[in-house]
């Protein structure tokens, strides 16, 4: 499914309600400008783009992922170079999505854009590697135990940096209201430009990347939980820093407000894990999800390979999503061929098995959020910042597979925390199922019940954030524009 125009906005055509609330004509400045950069992709967009983010109540940018197909339709500009898209990450885009959604609720202006789209032909070599690095260590356990013990390092000398610092230079050039970055990268080069940025901590986990401008009086923090914001003002002091805590402000995530707002599955009762009986009730509905790299992919086929008997016999029901990733499209369809398991259409939601799979990173965004969120009980899949948080905006549990990193162990010892997630038994899966779906631990009531029950309370609260940190750039913009 392909987004309306209006896709940086949040919108799709079965959500008319996000439409543009940027008038291109009204808000066209005519004074004149600096030459735009030669080499720039997408160069007159970029132009048009600068005008859009100067203009704007709140202007946004992430580091996540391009979608040129996108922009081609939005602006009318075909690109010299044909390049591939390339994705980084899906939570830093879906949660820059979520702050144009609460932004359009809440009838302000605004636009977001991503560097990245604007990267020139010389330096997209450096964005290529960066990707097929990502991937490769992804899908290699012993290049990510490597990656572990160089992550700082490789974190402060990625090619990246260098490749979107010009296009992102450009396109908020002229910009003077608060930025809110959701990538300290972006971050890190807007404050190196004068400018005022809210930087988001996405995670309940401070990177030392986010504090390599703390002593610049024009960055302010809006952090994940109370601990986030200890831990990011002892670390600052630890790096030499003095951090005035009114700088560093509690708002939780930023979850895109439509995934509560189309929740339609609040089923609380029997699974047909328990068996095949007149009073089992219905099948398990699981989302299995990779994350924007294509992690976990040795387990999650594994995984399948363990679910297949019950996928089969109708007790347990699977949306697997592959995000953009063709080798995990691959996989899903070839495990459904093998086990002779028929592959059920998108909208059919009594399928036993549908592979949702994106031609970008706003067309796979879109379909978790049409048909995925509001159809699963339970998600499988890495801790990762979006897909946890949104899968307890969507009322669901969550049976978690390794972690990408420390701030992944962090986020599942807070979904632990909050009684909503445990870590998936792969080799014993079907035994678990059985157990946390029939086998009474409280109240005489079974694991997912209770789960269920708690992340259906959290839910009304987890999109809040998007929202907190549009009240706090509010603030910020009578300080400092």
């Amino acid at each position: 499914m392909k987004l309306s125009k209006s896709f940086h906005l949040g919108s799709s055509p079965s959500t008319p309600a996000y439409a543009p609330k940027v008038c291109y004509t009204s808000l066209m400045p005519t004074i004149a400008h600096g030459p735009i950069p030669a080499d720039l992709t997408f160069s007159r967009t970029a132009h048009e783009e600068r005008h859009l983010l100067e203009t704007v109540e709140i202007p946004i940018v992430t580091v996540s992922a391009t979608f040129k197909e996108e922009l081609e339709k939005e602006f009318g500009e075909k690109p010299e170079e044909t390049t591939p898209d390339v994705t980084f990450s899906r939570a830093h885009y879906s949660m820059a999505n979520a702050l144009v959604v609460a932004a359009t609720k809440k009838k302000k202006t605004f636009w977001m854009i991503d560097p990245t789209n604007y990267v020139s032909a010389k330096d997209w070599p450096k964005i290529m590697f960066t990707q097929r690095m990502g991937r490769l260590i992804a899908r290699n356990p012993i290049l990510k135990e490597l990656k572990d013990l160089m992550d700082t390092r490789l974190r402060n000398q990625l090619p990246l940096t260098g490749a979107i610092r010009q296009p992102l230079t450009y396109v908020t050039g002229r910009v003077t209201h608060p930025i809110i970055s959701l990538h300290y990268e972006a971050g890190n080069i807007l404050l190196e430009n004068g400018k005022t940025v809210l930087q988001v901590v996405t995670d309940p986990h401070v990177r030392p990347q986010y504090l390599t401008h703390a002593d610049n009086p024009k960055l302010t923090w809006a952090v994940f939980d109370e601990p986030t914001k200890e831990r990011l003002i002892e670390l600052g002091y630890i790096l030499g820093h003095k951090i005035a805590e009114s700088r560093v402000t509690v708002t939780g995530c930023p979850v895109d407000p439509r995934i509560t707002a189309k929740d339609r599955n609040h089923y609380i009762g029997r699974y047909s894990t328990a068996g095949r009986s007149r009073s089992a009730g219905r099948p398990l509905r699981l989302a299995i999800t990779t994350g924007g790299l294509g992690t976990n992919k040795d387990e999650i086929e594994n995984l399948l390979t363990h679910l297949a008997p019950a996928i089969k016999k109708g007790e347990v029901h699977i949306a697997a999503y592959s995000g953009v990733h063709e080798d995990f499209q691959t996989m899903f369809t070839t495990f459904a061929r093998v086990h002779h398991i028929k592959l059920g259409e998108l909208n059919d939601s009594q399928a036993p098995f549908r592979v949702f799979h994106g031609n970008d990173i706003v067309d796979a965004n879109e379909l978790l959020l049409d048909y995925v969120f509001p159809w699963a009980d339970g998600f499988i899949t890495k801790p990762s910042g979006d897909m946890a948080y949104e899968a307890i905006a969507a009322g669901c549990f969550l049976l978690t597979l390794r972690p990408w990193g420390e701030w992944e162990e962090n986020i599942r010892a807070v979904t632990e925390g909050m009684g909503v997630s445990r870590r998936a038994d792969i080799e014993n899966i079907l035994s678990q199922l059985k157990a946390i779906t029939t086998i009474p631990i409280s109240k005489n009531k079974p694991w997912v019940e209770l789960a269920l029950v708690r992340a259906q309370k959290h839910a009304k609260s987890m999109f809040q954030g998007a929202y907190n940190i549009l009240k706090l750039h509010k603030k910020l913009s009578t300080i400092h524009h």
